[in-house]
């Protein structure tokens, strides 16, 4: 006997074969879907694990305001402690992008060769991997950087540079734009000896032994600056302006001293002559000698008064707050997520599609199935049989979409966008035993618990009620309706007997929709980050000092700037803090005085839910610092997170000179000294930095929004064919009494129409409701806005697209109907 139910299932494969493939290409996709982006995310996070090893990943890095001493570095690198210099200066290329060039490194932070070999003498240097692809550089061909000619020998990656941007408040990377070189020692220190180079960035890379990262960090607040070492002439100018009074009161004291020396000297010389003078010369030798010891002690006494305290350290940023390091692995976490999540919803989809074709086949051959349990075959059996060739499918489908996931379509292909963005080494594809399990083993185990559970209750009639097809009462409810029209009554009526299968099409319509959604939301944010910020982003240039002038230049406007960091679900993100005067001519804010008030930008309050009036809180990692401040409002900027503040306020609670600032904005090109300078941003490079959003997305975005319209296109197609196949013996009854095809396609066809728009309406706010709760976690290591509306028209075209989609389906299926014998009635009937 089970030979015979074997070769059914042969025939029934064969009969059913565009369900059947329906089915498989619905379970292929699914799987392939969560293979590629779960597999991807899974390479780049474990390679970027392994690589760590190799390449000496840094612990943390701390930068300076003048280097440290050979004996201090000695001193801070105990207890197996290591710590090298990644000194950088920024030179800028023929085509005015940014290379940031450092030294070769022998410790920490190794460069990773894609070919070439390291810079080993003089013109020649090793670039990074993403500006030379953006660049179309390759090994052997010469750059101009800084004025000087460059031959490359080597492109490749370097670990804290994953996320390639220039500084941490960077939004996106602009692989255009910046990018690194490494050079010989020789070459690096020949560049840095010309006068037009910005300033020098100090930074040090530490990997700790047993020293703990606060007893290193302690050990670097001690250190403080002597300014009679250093040489640098912008730095002694500003001690010079800080000691400025003391020299003209050792001066004065010095002028005094000098006074009474000569007074006394003078009345001696007159005292020999002139007796009476006597009293007044001793007076005098003892007011010289007062002034004297005045000004031997005055020394002291200033160093008091004026004492130059000037902490080395500038700023110290362990590993696992630095968004360059890590920097793709913390982002494909959320796709890792966002893929397993879909992959459940798509799974319990595909559970409850299988449920109503089980259902359909039990109720289309439960006369088949009376008369098999008449001759003896048993309950197991018939569960096993109808088990079997969904399952098989099932699997099939499962190893099929598992291949085509791990294949380069799959995995690689995926993960082309982080490869683009991120400047990665090539990682080996891995191959996770858990996703193994998920793709290979959930699909056909869903299938078997799902048959077995609503097959063993279709299964448990008696033989002869099987055999007579008697339909359930509950399959036909009773209820009144208004209508005299009966084409809209039977259209009404059909829709209510085929509940399960109507239902199972909205189902399947707002799973679709959320992931049409998500793709949607992506493209819609990146627009919306590009719209700010070219709308935000009101100067021409913007200029970040090392060394501020006394006066900031006529033509640009002064501002005083700092970066604190605020926590997003584990990761860490710069704040901007901007000190503006009372009117701005390029941001539009009205600041007040108070140095715990402030007026936080759209971002921050997008993200946080942040409201006129709560507390908020900042960290300074760099002296652990916290500031809190009361929001005094929230302004329309959204150029990443930022704070404005009164200036003057800003100054006092950071312990600034009441004339201090370190930026200037301005709407023209301004003649300023490079080598004040720590980088010069034009509003060209913001607008392109933004840019590089939506070229990232494209790929993700066309992926979701066509796995999601094929999904839907699938699952209406099958629901839409059972209804037609529980409706044959219906169907073959009408077409005696004369019913054309047309007219049998309006009575069990249209009906679905309501049921499809009514769907539509409730799913397309539904879907993108609960996308646009969760996006947010998507993009935790993100500083950027979170503008996810619509315009209407864009909800009218989901819906548009929708209802095309109905009818093109409706119409293929005409066919079907048209198959439909008016003799199928009869078999079913006594």
């Amino acid at each position: 006997m089970n030979r015979v139910l074997n070769r059914r299932n042969l025939r029934s494969l064969k009969s059913r074969f565009p369900r059947y493939l329906a089915l498989l290409l619905l379970i292929v996709m699914g799987v392939y879907l969560i293979i590629s982006i779960v597999g991807s995310a899974e390479m780049i996070i474990q390679g970027t694990e392994k690589q760590k090893k190799f390449n000496k990943v840094e612990d943390g890095q701390f930068t300076v305001f003048l280097p440290l001493t050979d004996s201090q570095i000695h001193e801070l690198s105990g207890y197996d402690t290591v710590i090298e210099p990644i000194f950088s200066i920024d030179l800028k290329a023929e085509d005015g992008s940014t290379l940031r060039m450092f030294k070769n490194r022998k410790k920490v932070d190794l460069i990773q060769l894609d070919e070439g070999r390291q810079a080993e003498k003089y013109g020649e240097a090793v670039i990074e991997k993403g500006y030379a692809s953006a660049h179309d550089i390759h090994t052997g061909d010469f750059i101009t950087a800084g004025g000087v000619k460059l031959r490359i020998t080597g492109i490749g990656s370097v670990p804290d540079y994953d996320m390639c941007i220039a500084r941490f408040s960077d939004t996106a990377v602009e692989r255009s734009i910046f990018g690194l070189i490494f050079t010989s020692d020789e070459q690096y220190e020949k560049l840095k000896e010309k006068n037009d180079l910005n300033a020098e960035e100090y930074t040090y890379a530490y990997r700790l032994g047993y020293l703990s990262e606060t007893t290193l960090k302690n050990d670097l607040k001690k250190i403080k600056i002597d300014p009679e070492q250093v040489d640098n002439k912008y730095f002694r100018e500003i001690i010079s302006e800080k000691l400025k009074d003391r020299h003209e009161f050792e001066d004065s004291i010095s002028d005094l001293n000098d006074g009474a020396e000569k007074l006394s000297e003078g009345l001696k010389g007159l005292s020999s002559v002139i007796p009476e003078l006597k009293d007044a010369a001793e007076g005098s030798a003892e007011l010289a000698d007062g002034t004297k010891k005045l000004k031997e002690n005055t020394g002291e006494l200033l160093d008091k008064v004026f004492e130059v305290k000037i902490e080395n350290l500038t700023s110290f940023i362990p590993a696992d707050e630095n968004i360059k390091i890590e920097g793709a692995a913390g982002d494909v976490v959320m796709d890792k997520n966002a893929g397993l999540v879909a992959g459940i919803i798509v799974l319990t989809l595909f559970a409850y599609v299988i449920s109503v074709f089980v259902v359909h086949q039990i109720e289309e051959e439960q006369s088949v199935i009376g008369a098999l349990y008449a001759l003896g075959v048993k309950k197991k059996d018939l569960m096993l049989h109808y088990i079997t060739l969904p399952t098989l499918i099932s699997l099939a489908a499962a190893v099929i979409g598992s291949l085509l996931g791990f294949s380069p379509l799959g995995i690689l292909k995926q993960s082309e966008d982080t490869y683009s963005y991120f400047s990665l080494p090539q990682f080996d594809t891995v191959y996770p035993p858990y996703l193994i399990v998920y793709a290979l083993v959930l699909p056909p185990v869903i299938c078997a618990v799902v048959n077995a559970v609503v097959i063993n209750r279709k299964l448990s009639r008696t033989a002869l009620s099987l055999m007579k097809n008697e339909q359930s009462g509950r399959s036909y409810r009773q209820f009144t309706l208004k209508t005299r029209s009966f084409p809209k009554l039977f259209a009404i009526r059909q829709m209510v007997r085929e509940s399960r299968s109507v239902i199972t099409i909205i189902l399947g319509m707002f799973v679709s929709l959320m992931i049409i959604m998500l793709g949607t939301d992506s493209a819609v944010l990146c627009g919306n980050v590009n719209d700010c910020t070219v709308n935000d982003t009101k100067f021409e240039y913007q200029y970040l000092y090392k060394y501020p002038d006394k006066t900031p230049p006529e033509d640009g406007e002064a501002a005083y700037v700092e970066t604190l960091s605020t926590d997003c679900m584990g990761y860490t993100l710069d704040v901007s803090v901007i000190g503006l005067g009372e009117k701005s001519r390029y941001f539009d804010v009205s600041v007040a005085k108070g140095k715990n008030r402030a007026v936080i930008n759209a971002s921050l309050a997008e993200r946080y839910g942040y409201r006129k009036g709560d507390k908020v809180a900042f960290t300074d990692s760099s002296s652990d610092t916290d500031y809190c401040f009361t929001v005094t409002d929230v302004c329309d900027y959204s150029v990443g997170f930022a704070i404005f503040m009164d200036i003057d306020s800003m100054r006092e609670l950071f312990g600034k000179d009441e004339d201090y600032y370190n930026i200037v904005y301005s709407d023209r090109k301004l003649d300023i000294d490079d080598g004040r300078l720590y980088s010069v941003t034009s509003k060209d490079d913001v607008i392109r930095g933004a840019g590089v959003f939506s070229k990232l997305m494209l790929p993700l975005v066309t992926t979701l929004i066509v796995t999601g319209t094929i999904v839907f296109c699938i699952v209406m197609y099958l629901m839409m064919g059972v209804m037609i196949d529980r409706s044959a013996t219906g169907i073959s009854l009408i077409k005696i009494f004369g019913y054309r095809a047309g007219e049998i396609r309006k009575l069990y066809l249209n009906g679905n129409l309501v049921a499809v728009a009514a769907g539509a309406v409730l799913a397309l706010p539904l879907a993108k409701k609960v996308i646009d709760a969760i996006f947010p976690s998507f993009i935790p290591n993100v500083a950027c806005t979170i503008k996810l509306a619509f315009p209407w028209q864009l909800y009218l075209l989901f819906f548009v697209s929708v209802l095309v989609i109905y009818f093109v389906i409706n119409r293929m299926l005409t066919g079907k109907i048209n198959r439909i014998s008016p003799a199928e009635v009869l078999k079913n009937r006594e």
